[in-house]
């Protein structure tokens, strides 16, 4: 064997463990997840995207002839699956916020930005294409008209809801309450972060945030008039930050079960459906959502970490899918209970396979674009120290 083949041997021996301990990661990463996380996220994205064709398209009107108790009840069971949303935003974001050292507001606001933007982004275009495209075979008030410029960039900046701007999509207001209550986290721990120590006082922080989310439970959540602003929502996603950090000690444990406790409180003064089920997510979230799912094989735990990632995209994407099969409906004057609900089937079956396709294609490739060049922008955001936070983000 000469020099030449020696080298090209060596080469591919490389890649071939390069290969193997990347896979041996990422199963790592899967049997290190947690799986209740998961099942909750892929459950909450199936009921978001049934709840909107419950109510949006010639289909629910078709199948509400039928059964109109059933879809209205239908339509407010699965709507609520918005709260378990929240809940497991908070969750997960007290595990970065828990772990600063120091708050640059800019960059992390800049970081959770274009993790939620770029897709999101993508799947309004999609929305506006299908509506264009297929205007001859929608009608209703329910059908989004094609927006201003100015309209979407408010979408664009997250900016739709406070400035009352026609939404292009259904759906889309979460990922602005998202940022939102990242924002608001993000001040709160800049407010109580040591100039001199150069770190978040942790205890300050938890207490406020406990705060803020029982008046959003008391007072703020019971005004619908306020659904377009953090504070409403500011409730159910406490509930979550507080039963991550109930985990780390006696004293956070504590905290949890306090807020939890004078937050059900808040529900026998004014019972509140939503309310009682981010109480009930986050207390399971409590109890189970750290079990590492052992009788679960690591195949299946795979799979489950793969489907609830691609909630986002599903959630997103689903509603151009309501668009175009509305317009096939349309097209072909179908009628009748069971061309409704094969509908329903086909288009169930799309928005998932859709969404899982959009995840694995489109959002993990946008998730892995470098910002560096841009973050540097900001204040010390080449820090080391820096770079340790908004990486976790």
């Amino acid at each position: 064997m000469n020099f030449l083949e020696k080298r090209l041997d060596g080469v591919h021996l490389i890649k071939v463990l390069k290969r193997q301990s990347s896979k041996a990661a990422k199963e790592n990463e899967n049997v290190s997840r947690f799986w209740v996380i998961d099942v909750l996220k892929l459950l909450g994205a199936q009921c978001i995207l049934l709840h909107h064709l419950s109510i949006y398209g010639p289909i629910a009107q078709e199948i509400d002839i039928y059964y109109p108790i059933f879809m209205d009840d239908f339509s407010d069971l699965t709507r609520l699956a918005v709260q378990v949303f929240l809940v497991i935003s908070g969750y997960l974001a007290a595990k970065s916020i828990s772990r600063m050292k120091e708050v640059h507001v800019s960059a992390l606001l800049f970081k959770r930005f274009v993790r939620l933007a770029p897709f999101y982004l993508l799947c309004l275009c999609m929305c506006v294409m299908a509506g264009v495209l297929l205007h001859d075979h929608l009608w209703g008030s329910w059908v989004p008209e094609v927006p201003t410029w100015g309209g979407f960039l408010a979408h664009a900046l997250l900016l739709q809801g406070l400035l009352d701007v026609p939404s292009i999509s259904s759906g889309v207001w979460y990922v602005a309450i998202d940022f939102q209550l990242f924002a608001l986290t993000v001040f709160l721990a800049y407010l109580f972060s040591s100039r001199e120590k150069i770190r978040v006082d942790n205890a300050k922080l938890k207490l406020s945030l406990a705060f803020l989310g029982l008046m959003s439970l008391w007072f703020f959540n019971r005004f619908a008039t306020l659904d377009n602003w953090a504070i409403y929502f500011m409730g159910s996603y406490v509930l979550g930050m507080l039963a991550n950090w109930a985990h780390e000690s006696v004293i956070n444990k504590k905290l949890f079960l306090c807020v939890w406790v004078v937050g059900l409180l808040s529900v026998i003064y004014e019972p509140r459906v939503r309310i009682s089920l981010a109480l009930c997510i986050s207390m399971c979230m409590f109890l189970w959502a750290q079990d590492k799912g052992l009788f679960l094989s690591n195949r299946t735990k795979s799979i489950l970490s793969i489907l609830g990632d691609s909630a986002y995209a599903v959630f997103l994407s689903h509603f151009a899918m309501i668009l175009i099969f509305s317009a096939l409906w349309n097209y072909f004057e179908m009628e009748g209970l069971k061309s409704a609900m094969a509908m329903v089937l086909f288009y169930w079956i799309t928005c998932v396979s859709w969404g899982l396709y959009l995840h694995l294609k489109v959002e993990s490739e946008i998730s892995m674009l470098e910002w560096t060049p841009i973050l540097k922008m900001f204040h010390r955001v080449g820090n080391p120290k820096a770079t340790e936070l908004y990486k976790a983000i």
